[in-house]
């Protein structure tokens, strides 16, 4: 059996990703991160046998300590992105999912110390201030998904790069 592709880190990774709505406003909770020149979505990487919905839930609750309900339906769409000459970019999938977040949870959403010193706060972002706010690819990804669920113009649900495919 050839195991080549069995390394550390691998070769592929898969990423669990959340948008987070406003409970009030069309505005999307963008992450705040230490040395990092924009705006981030919450989430990260699968763990090993961990489906992204299991991901997305457990990485929302460990960065902002709120227990948000994800349900297969909240997945608007899954983002490919091919290795590039970047350090640290590999090619990898990111399941995208979109939430309204209730009031409860948008007035009790903080940055946990268990996330590590890095995640320093967040902010609420207007959908047409994103490009203000985020990598033009982060930007495509969160209106790519926001037209998933019907909140945008166009519909897609398998993206390449943020763009759908």
């Amino acid at each position: 059996m050839d195991r080549s592709n069995y390394v550390s880190p691998p070769p592929r990774r898969i990423g669990a990703q959340a948008v987070l709505l406003h409970p009030d406003h069309d505005q999307v909770m963008v992450l705040r991160m230490r040395e990092r020149r924009c705006g981030w979505l919450p989430g990260g990487h699968c763990a090993p046998d961990e489906s992204a919905l299991v991901a997305v839930q457990r990485i929302v609750r460990l960065q902002l300590g709120i227990a948000v309900p994800f349900g297969g339906a909240d997945l608007a769409v899954v983002d490919y992105s091919p290795s590039n000459r970047e350090p640290e970019a590999r090619e990898g999938y990111n399941f995208v999912f979109v939430r309204r977040l209730s009031v409860e949870h948008a007035g009790s959403a903080r940055p946990q110390e268990v996330a590590g010193p890095d995640l320093l706060g967040y902010d609420w972002v207007h959908v047409g201030e994103l490009a203000n706010a985020c990598l033009p690819y982060h930007v495509r990804r969160i209106t790519g998904a926001l037209a998933a669920v019907g909140t945008g113009p166009v519909p897609g649900r398998f993206l390449m790069q943020g763009q759908v495919a």
